[in-house]
């Protein structure tokens, strides 16, 4: 009798055990990030492609006047979350939610912060790393993404 061999495939997932397996794995699980400097650890959010879809939504919205340390500093406002990836910058509801308050207060945030907590978020995010043309395109108002 001759044998055959074992199936060692991977099953097929159909649309809502894939759906499944997503919302119960922890792709979207907060990253991560310690701060050295203060001897602690923040998190950011890996986010949806439907986050990310708002995300550039409202860094498109950010006020030309304002500099970038105000796109930065709401983008960071974006980013940090707590572990269970509720935003720290949240209405009552958990909504993301920054004030002008918030904003001005971050901006006061040494680059070094911003900076590690962003390219984190970028990284999980699978965001492009823009060259100063791309820079200046996303100033113009022509945002593009991954």
């Amino acid at each position: 009798m001759a044998t055959t061999k074992k199936n060692t495939k991977t099953p097929y997932m159909g649309k809502a055990q894939l759906l499944s397996a997503i919302a119960a794995s922890a792709m979207l699980a907060p990253e991560a990030v310690p701060i050295d400097e203060l001897d602690a650890t923040i998190y950011v959010k890996r986010m949806t492609i439907g986050e990310r879809d708002e995300y550039f939504a409202k860094m498109k919205e950010v006020p030309t006047d304002q500099g970038t340390s105000y796109g930065n500093a709401l983008a960071f406002t974006l980013a940090v979350v707590d572990e269970q990836g509720t935003y720290l910058f949240a209405d009552e509801n958990g909504a993301h939610y920054a004030t002008d308050d918030d904003i001005k207060a971050v901006q006061k945030t040494p680059p070094v912060l911003i900076d590690k907590a962003l390219n984190k978020f970028y990284e999980v995010n699978r965001f492009v790393k823009m060259d100063p043309k791309q820079a200046q395109d996303d100033a113009n108002g022509e945002l593009k993404n991954s």
